[in-house]
């Protein structure tokens, strides 16, 4: 049975002779009506044409192998039909040199038959990513040093103001993002010169006038446009029943005022009336008996108004026209130095690059696109009518995503300067999310507004009906991006015309609401998330989605492909969509696999941190250069050399006086020249190694860095041990990997091991990483987690796209520089001699535009994972106070219908381009619709509940486990309990640390102390989670007034003795000029100096102690914050009462104690200490009993400092502490 084809499809496939642009939309099966456009055209009618007179433009190499695959069965099915026909045989042998292929291939192929056009050498190859990286940078730094030594004044200038520090790397990020940005484009020298042209403006009025401050009057006035529209719902609620009419005029005058400031046309009218408006006061709403809620709802709106007005005038209006011009112009010099410097290093990268004789992909286009097109004139050139002539017809794939210089070139090998039309271009510029690759959406987009429906030369087709997914998935998406897409965001308007029209066909689910759309909020702020593991919000969604799974799992059914019949939901079927994996993923996966869902995503990183490649790296940055102390340290201690930490240290202390690298080379000789046969022990293990190292670095100089790999792991056993480890199958594609990564650099211009270590260092440095080698098969029954971006022309039964909650990444506006296709360069001025920074309106409305034009990609990108679903979409996301949240978009939907409109209008622009995150559009689109489509806050007790229960499903019961054990054989549990029951006889010293400080100490003592007792009451300071009386909400809200979040004490505390350890006894001021007299000096921070009560030291000095401490201070013998290090057997220790049980009783290893005396004072009798306490305690005596071990401890570090030997002439008397509470000295 043939297939049947809509009127818009049949006409895709049979129109001729003209330009067609087919507008796509997602699941519209425009890939199969291409390639049976193709065919007809290779089979069908009077003049059939050959597949090689047909050039196809994909986007991928997949793409291009897949369409050529289907073709080539298209042509030998024709063939069965028609077996004698020696056009189609002539097909099936030309398919195979067909030009189906991406823009990069047929570059290629243009450059490989007219290489001698532009004097290229034939035997020219492409450059590998990281070689190309080493090669930039070797160049970069060949280019600024040459302008370093010639320093010209402008030079001078721009390298002041824009080298920061001792380092320059700001400034080379800036000249390799403008060099690749200028490659996107057709004449990149000529780019470059314009982009600085926005700075020539003579005077204010050419500023106004200026093409870059165009759109961003257009965006301003689409905002005040807002605006104008929220006084009018204000004004309504004034008018309304039980409204606040004593607004009315206030609210009333405003309307009147904004209405004319969004009349205005150009920027000077805007500053002049925007920075002048003025607000008049509001009326007192006492004695108002009306609605409360419409009261505080018209404050609100106003509040709003006044807000956005202000920002805007802070961002757009900081100075006065005048000033701001002058900015611009001075800014122009540093930009033209900026661009000197880009195109010197544009040319003598083109240089190194003809040196070497290698191109990179930008290289391609640009070789090509000189062969074809003439640079000065640009008419086409000889070889593009060549190309002209030979093929009838271009056809392009995924136009959205082109760019000017493939525009260009595909252009030019049209026929459409002789006045026929043969270009065939499909897309969907609601698709177009590679605008980080610099693909320009706008060229479709010219062509979809001049292109016609109607019968002409140049003619657009578009294709609604989506053949993917179920009317429940088309209908959500149609209803949001009716709301979010409009041509004032992103370029694209989301009309009748561009909706999605249901044309699959699916049976009838078995439960209404089975396939409903679901959106589901994760309140990120719920105080029962604390402690419960999931703090973090993306373990709180991911734990959000394992739970929605596991229900999937037992009620939701798709339809079988095979048999079109629903059936039990897979794991397979489902896919988690995400904007970004990185952070998100592996949490994803891993709170997934722990609930028992096997998940898997594929890493994008992580390939260098592989313990395995880690290993086998340092070997051979030691085979290069011994004289390595880190790598050599990780081969020793890895499988290779198998030394353990105690051998390392005993090999480090057989010569201290040298480096580590010295001390393990000189052993190693020792050994090799030594006659006597070595025992076991780690000298027989480094011997081994030398002998294997010795071997191996004879092999260095003339063997393959592949081949030495492989060498490597054979002759070391590395190989077989990794592939032995946990998930080793994967730690052996690593390891191939990276021979495979030998091979490609082998095939650079950079040779030998030293350059391979630096290759793969400057690879980890530029974040090229490879990511691990991938697992996992594409049948395996496994949740797959990807990007939205590789998703991209894929269909899965049930998708989950999350993180809908996060933010959108808005660093490139914020950058030192910014750079816009049209409206070219922006920057600050920058006065490096007075370190002066000044933003210029160039930059910021450029930054502006960029901005607006990244929210469009990041509409399209949601677009695209919307329509991967086939049968059930949900949608995830983390919200703040969620129910609040929702509750203020649910009711500024209400006011929406204040305004009678048509429907499907978008939501208001400012709203739109005010959005951080997806959230902030898919919320208020869906509660446009009043009810149509569930939104639910899932709460936290809900998913904490749900694991429970699945942890108590999975709990065996317990009499069948007692009884199966029973039955057991006594033999084999009589070997089990042997080997479980064994116990490690040093376990002591695992558990002990070799240092502790006193706090650690005191706390440790204290817990012993309440076992012994068999207490349950336990001080708050011991307790590892603090419990409180105070509702944790109130707690948290009163600490982040008091002290940000921070703990209040123990602020106090270390505010306390930090005035304690500064103050001067004998000084004539007082505690109060004391303190100010610290602060000046930054002794103290303004917050310590708010949480230190004078009163409370003041009362301190009057104290014996305080007095005793000021005669202590003018004798010269008081000594303040002294810290100690001393070492203290376990004995020791459990006399001062800190032992550890019964642990300590016989223990003769040394621990090191640290800590710090608060102060101590000599006098003629012997020392005193004192130790500075703020704790909130009742009696002296829960005091002294809290801190007496500690003290002593103190005691007997400071009778050692000043006794030596056994004998002890001056010891410690008084040991004291002094309680800021009580205000008292207590003697303990």
């Amino acid at each position: 049975m043939g297939v049947s084809w809509t009127r818009e499809q049949q006409q895709v496939i049979d129109l001729r002779k003209r330009n067609i642009l087919v507008s796509a939309a997602a699941g519209s099966g425009k890939t199969a009506v291409l390639v049976e456009r193709i065919i007809k055209m290779i089979t069908e009618g009077e003049h059939p044409v050959d597949i090689d007179r047909l050039l196809v433009v994909t986007f991928t190499n997949a793409a291009a192998a897949e369409m050529r695959e289907r073709i080539g069965a298209a042509i030998e099915k024709a063939l069965e039909e028609h077996p004698d026909s020696e056009h189609l045989q002539r097909q099936l042998t030309l398919i195979h040199n067909a030009q189906i292929t991406t823009i990069d291939s047929f570059c290629l192929y243009v450059i490989r038959n007219h290489f001698h056009e532009i004097d290229l050498e034939p035997d020219f190859r492409i450059g590998d990513e990281g070689e190309l990286k080493l090669l930039k940078e070797d160049v970069l730094r060949g280019v600024l040093e040459s302008n370093y030594e010639q320093m010209s004044p402008e030079f001078a200038a721009f390298a002041k103001g824009y080298v920061s520090g001792k380092s320059d790397a700001k400034v080379a990020e800036m000249i390799l993002s403008l060099y690749e940005f200028s490659m996107s484009y057709p004449w990149p020298m000529e780019w470059l010169t314009s982009g600085i042209r926005g700075y020539e403006i003579p005077d204010v009025q050419k500023m106004a006038e200026a093409p870059w401050m165009q759109p961003l009057v257009l965006h301003l006035r689409s905002v005040l446009a807002d605006l104008v529209k929220k006084l009018r719902i204000a004004h309504v609620l004034t008018l309304e029943e039980n409204g606040p009419d004593v607004y009315e005029k206030v609210i009333a005058s405003d309307l009147a005022k904004f209405e004319e400031l969004a009349a205005c046309e150009n920027f000077l009218e805007l500053y002049e009336k925007l920075t002048a408006v003025t607000y008049d006061r509001l009326p007192s709403s006492r004695g108002f008996s009306g609605d409360a809620g419409k009261l505080s709802r018209v404050k609100e709106l106003r509040d709003q108004v006044k807000d956005t007005a202000k920002k805007i005038n802070k961002q757009y209006f900081f100075a006065s026209p005048e000033v701001m011009c002058g900015q611009v112009r001075r800014a122009e010099p540093m930009a033209k130095e900026l661009v000197r410097l880009a195109i010197a290093f544009s040319e003598a990268f083109a240089a190194e690059k003809r040196r070497k004789n290698l191109v990179d992909f930008h290289d391609l286009e640009h070789f090509a696109l000189e062969i074809l097109v003439d640079a000065k004139t640009k008419q086409a050139r000889a070889a593009a009518e060549e190309f002209r002539d030979m093929y009838e017809e271009i056809m392009i794939d995924e136009y959205q995503d082109s760019n000017h210089v493939q525009e260009t070139l595909l252009r030019a090998i049209s026929r459409e300067e002789r006045g026929a039309y043969n270009l065939f271009m499909v897309g969907d510029v609601k698709q177009s999310i590679y605008r980080f690759r610099l693909a320009r959406p706008e060229l479709f987009m010219e062509k979809y507004d001049t292109y016609t429906l109607e019968e002409s030369s140049t003619q657009r087709i578009d294709l609604h009906r989506n053949f993917r997914s179920r009317s429940e998935v088309l209908d959500l998406t149609n209803d949001v991006c009716y709301r979010i897409m409009a041509r004032d965001l992103g370029n694209v308007a989301y009309d009748e015309d561009a909706a999605l029209y249901a044309g699959a066909d699916y049976c009838a689910p078995d439960e209404a609401g089975m396939f409903a759309p679901e959106i589901l909020v994760a309140d990120s702020a719920e105080e029962l998330l604390e402690g419960s593991g999931y703090e973090d919000r993306k373990l709180y969604e991911a734990k959000l989605v394992a739970e929605r799974i596991r229900k999937l799992m037992t009620e939701q059914k798709v339809t079988d492909k095979a048999t079109g019949e629903l059936r039990a939901v897979r794991y397979s079927d489902i896919v988690i969509l995400l904007r970004s994996l990185s952070g998100y993923a592996d949490s994803f996966a891993a709170v997934l696999n722990e609930a028992g869902i096997p998940a898997h995503t594929v890493s994008a990183t992580g390939y260098f941190s592989a313990v395995e490649v880690q290993t086998v790296l340092a070997m051979l940055r030691i085979l290069d250069n011994p004289r390595q102390d880190i790598p050599l340290a990780a081969v020793l201690k890895s499988p290779i050399a198998g030394l353990t930490d105690e051998e390392l240290g005993r090999l480090r202390a057989h010569d201290r006086s040298v480096p580590f690298c010295e001390c393990v080379l000189a052993r190693c000789r020792e050994l090799a020249q030594s006659e006597e046969p070595l025992a076991e022990g780690y000298e027989k293990k480094l011997w081994e190694f030398w002998k294997l190292y010795e071997r191996l670095r004879a092999l260095v100089p003339d063997t393959p860095i592949h081949e030495l790999i492989e060498i490597v792991l054979k002759e070391s056993g590395y190989g077989n041990y990794a592939a032995a480890m946990p998930a080793g199958a994967r730690r052996r594609a690593n390891l191939r990997m990276l021979v495979e990564k030998a091979i490609a650099y082998e095939n650079t211009s950079y040779k030998g091991l030293f350059h391979f270590v630096r290759y793969i260092d400057e690879l980890q440095k530029y974040d090229v990483d490879f990511g691990e080698a991938d697992m996992v098969g594409e049948n395996e029954d496994v949740v797959r987690i990807m990007s939205i971006h590789k998703s991209k022309g894929l269909e899965f039964p049930v998708v989950f796209v999350c993180g809908l909650g996060r933010n959108f990444n808005k660093q490139d506006t914020r950058s030192r520089m910014v750079l816009h296709p049209e409206l070219g360069i922006g920057i600050d001025w920058i006065d490096g001699e007075r370190r002066i920074k000044t933003p210029t309106i160039l930059k910021r409305a450029i930054a502006k535009q960029i901005e607006l034009e990244n929210l469009g990609e990041e509409l399209r990108v949601l677009y695209v994972a919307l329509t991967r679903a086939k049968e059930k979409l949900i949608l995830t996301g983390c919200r703040k106070d969620a129910e609040n949240d929702l509750a203020a978009l649910r009711e500024a939907a209400q006011e929406e219908q204040l305004f009678p409109e048509t429907e499907h209008v978008p939501l208001p622009y400012l709203l739109r381009e005010s959005a951080a995150g997806y959230f902030d559009w898919l919320l208020p689109a869906v509660f446009s619709y009043h009810g149509r489509y569930q939104v639910r806050v899932v709460p936290a007790e809900e998913l904490l509940d749900a694991e429970s229960r699945h942890m108590e499903a999975e709990t065996e019961n317990l009499e069948q486990c007692l009884s199966r054990i029973a039955a057991a054989d006594a033999a084999d549990v009589a070997e089990f309990d042997g080997k479980f029951s064994f116990t490690y006889p040093y376990e002591r010293d695992l558990e002990r640390k070799n240092k502790y400080s006193v706090s650690e100490l005191k706390h440790r003592a204290m817990r012993e102390k309440l076992l012994e007792e068999e207490t349950d009451v336990v001080p708050a300071f011991l307790e590892t989670e603090g419990k409180s009386y105070v509702p944790p909400f109130v707690q948290k809200k009163m600490e982040q007034e008091e002290t940000g979040g921070q703990n209040q004490g123990a602020l106090r505390g270390t505010a306390v003795h930090r005035v304690m350890e500064c103050y001067q006894f004998s000084a004539a001021a007082g505690v109060t000029e004391q303190i100010e007299a610290m602060l000046a000096g930054g002794q103290i921070t303004e917050e310590m100096k708010r949480l230190v009560k004078p009163a409370l030291i003041e009362t301190f000095l009057t104290s014996a102690a305080g007095e005793r401490m000021k005669r202590a201070e003018t004798a010269g013998t008081l000594y303040r914050e002294k810290p100690f290090v001393m070492g203290f057997t376990g004995e020791e220790l459990a006399a001062f009462g800190f032992g550890d049980g019964e642990k300590c009783a016989d223990d003769k290893e040394l621990t090191l104690i640290q800590g710090i005396i608060d102060v101590f004072w000599i006098e003629e009798d012997g020392i005193v200490v004192l130790d500075y306490k703020t704790d909130r305690v009742k009696t002296g005596k829960e005091l002294a009993d809290r801190y007496a071990s500690q003290l002593k401890l103190y005691g007997e570090a400071l009778e050692r400092i000043y006794n030596h030997g056994s004998e002890r002439t001056l010891r410690v008397k008084e040991r004291l502490l002094y309680s800021f509470r009580l205000g008292a000295v207590i003697p303990v």
